[in-house]
């Protein structure tokens, strides 16, 4: 056993020297390599065009998807596994080239030759063939040692830059995971629960396929065996789990949806107790008799039932589904609480299923948008005992965890640290100075000091991709400067600099050089990735320049008569590149409105990506107002609702914080603001925009029907949630406080920790309460950390003291003073089962007496400690 890890320790450090920059020259010499399956390429070939999203069709050529195909033969070959994978799994699960929603790129072909080395050195060591389960978990364990988990924004890095960076969040690992399984011939796909439901928040993870039979693992979180995670636990208080295939798939899953080109299967029924709910749509067809009218229900077929878990304070939909021709849409699910929403024409209704329900009646009809107030209490599953792991395996597991974290720590090392910066900083002045300024008086310039700071920043958020940013740095000057500043920290992960270069030079055909505005030079419009669009729009758009700065709404027209509107088949919602719609003259609203902001920005008219609305905004003058773009894809009707969008959007919202909350409320945490648009309440996105980092806040929308949901969760994940319903009119200033929901705790004494045994008695505060963590490695307690950062000033305030302690997981000696043992006594103290996950959080007041308890994974629970120590002071 030893002799067989020291041997993969070996492995491990030689698959990780691998040369990133040779990754473009092994997928261009896989491209010419030759096969002798032609009939096996043309069909697969075939398929993968049958079913890909818009987005592939238009931004990647014949030549990339050859290449995919015939590696994914060559690996079915080369594996001995790759015989025994039956047709159908091999062309959804090997076969396909996508994950997700993840820039494309050659990571399959680089990672075949890592694996196909790694395994063959394997078995020549050891002597023994490699299972394909054994080599699932081998991967899995290749993935770690060079990705790790980390937050990130919503664009989805593809593999290779992941890799660059040596991070990234939950779907990026799970793509990157999914990738790398793929290459070696093992059927994988990522699993999704689309939101949780007894804390905010969603997790992405893998599904492979092993002789027959699906198993889990946490992406690039190799545990010793499959069907072992931390989030093994809150997946059974899951209420949907899901699966995106590519193409026409007839397995045994159950179908929430299906789409000619993919499905979305539900796989919950693998992870927690399940329930079938039917809900059932009527409506009131009665007729008046007298005075009185006499009711009738009838069935509604074809209504759309959204089946709404609170997360984020909205209402996130874990499946829309069609009513039958009796009024039924059914849902497999789990045994919580839902909102559910039906909608048909310009009927609606909203209801509560409750955990318990199996059958719900939903009567809709046309709402009277009145202004009022609601509140109801949502209740997640309830949290299930999982399997302990094996000490033993655990400590072997950690050991080899630790060493392929050294692997990549040492290759994070080889990033540009503070000499290296320094050195760019003082090149950087010295050319500035020399080519711009007068070299004798620096210090009359003092717009270098923030180009120093900027300089700074961006190498230093850059990563593995240092080198790109440097070099844009060096060619663009002070502009390229400038550009980088505009784009979003993962741009600086993965950009090119050519690219990058490319725009700055096709921004000074329109005199836009001396403009530093974000709505002109910027590259970046929403999440879609970066592509040299400003010089081939130029090109294409050659004879139409002036026409279109005379009046941008001739962008819109010329979108409106030459694209059409394709909202289906782009399945995965990644934006098309503005190149891309060009080329096949077909395209999903999103990738219009981003089409519109490059062609304006590409002639010298600021536009921008509106957030909170989803749409395209242009306007002349920096002191005019914004406008909105008439997109393609719209009836007449619709657009003259858009045409008056412009007219009505002269209604103000001011949104006040209530002077009793707690705490200040965060947008997309604990309140959201919607709008009801075409038959549903769509919230207003405000991610991208700094709006309130402070309140009042005052927002400019159009006129129309809203709500403000906000919510609170207690220590068992239910969430009291409170609606507020008022409608804005044009040229009238409206006001709406957002108040949180009380959620009081029960405060009891869960028994008095002996605080020397455990080291903690000089540790704790002595006249107020003390939150004290057991934290592991993983993903959860690296939540824990963040979200006590962003709180830290509350608990500050509060007098509360926060102390972490990383678990021991060798459990020797006296070393456990400060690991296990510690979660282990708090727990028996507090007379509660360990469910198997960390971190452990809980209150302790001076004495020791535990107040508080939680375990596992669980955003925002430093809210929870606070709301607690908030009910002792008032006792």
């Amino acid at each position: 056993m030893k002799k067989l890890f020291l041997l993969s320790c070996v492995l491990l450090f030689v698959s990780f020297s691998f040369d990133y920059s040779s990754a473009q020259s092994v997928a261009k010499s896989v491209c010419k390599s030759e096969t002798k399956n032609n009939n096996d390429n043309k069909e697969y070939l075939k398929f993968l065009y049958d079913y890909m999203p818009l987005s592939d069709r238009a931004d990647y050529d014949t030549s990339f998807f050859k290449a995919q195909v015939k590696t994914a033969i060559q690996a079915r070959q080369t594996f001995r596994w790759g015989k025994q994978i039956p047709e159908e799994i091999f062309k959804h699960f090997v076969l396909v080239y996508r994950v997700n929603n993840e820039n494309l790129d050659t990571a399959r072909m680089v990672m075949f030759n890592a694996l196909r080395e790694r395994f063959a050195k394997i078995e020549k060591e050891t002597g023994k063939q490699l299972s394909m389960y054994d080599a699932a978990l081998e991967v899995n364990h290749w993935c770690h040692e060079h990705m790790n988990y980390r937050a990130s924004d919503g664009r989805t890095s593809s593999p290779l830059a992941s890799m660059k960076t040596s991070w990234g969040r939950c779907g990026e690992e799970s793509t990157f995971a999914v990738t790398t399984l793929r290459a070696a011939c093992i059927p994988a796909r990522q699993c999704y629960t689309p939101r949780w439901a007894h804390t905010d928040d969603n997790h992405a993870w893998v599904e492979v396929w092993i002789d027959g039979t699906w198993y889990y693992m946490g992406a690039c979180e190799p545990e010793p065996k499959l069907n072992m995670a931390w989030f093994t636990a809150p997946a059974k208080r899951a209420m949907m789990v899901n699966a995106t295939v590519f193409g026409r798939y007839s397995g045994k899953e159950e179908v929430n949806f299906t789409h000619p080109l993919y499905s979305k299967i539900n796989l919950l029924p693998n992870y927690a107790p399940v329930k079938r709910l039917r809900i059932r749509v009527v409506e009131n067809t009665g007729i008046n008799k007298g005075s009185r009218r006499q009711a009738e229900m009838r069935a509604v077929k074809n209504a759309e039932v959204s089946f709404g878990l609170y997360n984020y304070a909205e209402y996130y939909p874990l499946a829309k589904i069609k009513t039958d021709n009796e009024g039924f849409a059914c849902l497999i699910t789990g045994y919580g609480d839902l909102v559910i929403w039906a909608a048909k024409g310009d009927k609606y209704a909203q209801k509560q299923a409750f955990a318990a329900d199996t059958l719900v009646t939903v009567e809709i009809k046309k709402i009277d948008k009145k202004e009022y107030e609601s509140s109801m209490m949502l209740t997640p599953p309830r949290e299930l005992p999982i399997d302990i792991i094996d000490p033993e395996l655990e400590r072997g597991n950690n050991r080899r965890l630790a060493y392929e974290d050294s692997l990549r720590n040492a290759y994070v090392a080889t990033f540009a640290d503070s000499a290296y910066i320094e050195k760019e900083v003082k090149y950087f002045n010295a050319g500035l100075l020399t080519y711009e300024h007068d070299p004798k008086h620096p210090a009359s310039h003092p717009e270098i000091a923030e180009y120093d700071a900027g300089i700074r920043y961006l190498l230093k958020k850059s990563y593995g991709n240092y080198k790109e940013v440097r070099d844009l740095i060096h060619f663009g000057s002070k502009q390229g400067v400038d550009i980088l500043k505009m784009v979003y920290d993962k741009d600086l992960r993965d950009l090119n600099s050519d690219v990058i270069m490319d725009h700055l030079r096709a921004a000074k055909a329109f005199d836009t050089q001396d403009k530093i505005s974000e709505y002109i030079l910027n590259p970046r419009i929403q999440l879609e990735m970066i592509t040299p669009w400003r010089s081939f729009l130029q090109k294409y758009f050659s004879t139409q320049a002036a026409y279109f700065k005379r009046n941008p709404a001739n962008v819109s027209a010329w979108i409106n008569n030459n694209v059409r509107l394709n909202n289906s088949d782009n399945y995965y919602g990644v934006p098309i590149s503005p190149e891309g719609v060009i080329k096949i003259k077909e395209a999903d609203m999103k990738s219009m409105e981003i089409l519109f902001v490059a062609i304006c920005r590409s002639f010298g008219i600021e536009a921008r990506y509106e957030w909170a609305t989803g749409k395209a905004q242009y306007r002349t003058a920096p002191e005019t107002s914004w406008k909105y773009a008439d997109i393609k894809g719209l009836t007449s009707k619709t657009k003259k609702k858009v045409r008056q969008i412009d007219e009505q959007n002269n209604c103000t919202l001011v949104v006040e914080n209530d002077k009793n909350n707690s705490i200040k409320p965060e947008y997309y945490s604990r309140f959201t603001i919607q709008k009801l648009v075409d038959g549903a309440f769509k919230t207003l996105d405000y991610e991208y925009d700094p709006k309130f980092k402070k309140f009042p806040e005052t927002l400019n929308l159009s006129a129309g029907y809203y709500r403000l949901v906000a919510g609170g969760r207690n220590s068992n994940g239910a969430v009291q949630v409170s609606e507020k319903y008022f409608v804005l009119k044009p040229n009238i200033t409206k006001t709406v406080i957002v108040t949180l929901p009380k959620i009081k705790e029960e405060v009891k004494s869960m028994g008095v920790a002996d605080l020397r045994l455990i080291g903690l008695k000089d540790s704790v505060s002595a006249n107020k309460p003390t939150a004290v963590a057991v934290i592991d490695g993983k993903e959860p307690s690296r939540h824990l950390i963040v979200d006590y950062e962003k709180s830290k000033e509350e608990f500050v305030k509060s007098g509360i003291k926060m102390i972490f302690i990383k678990v021991d997981n060798e459990n020797a000696g006296d070393k456990t003073i400060k690991g296990q043992s510690v979660g282990n006594t708090l727990i028996g103290t507090a007379n509660v089962k360990f469910l198997g996950n960390y971190p452990i959080l809980v209150l302790l007041k001076p004495d020791g007496t535990i107040v508080y308890l939680s375990q596992g994974y669980k955003i925002s629970s430093q809210e929870e400690i606070l709301k607690v120590a908030e009910q002792l002071a008032a006792e």
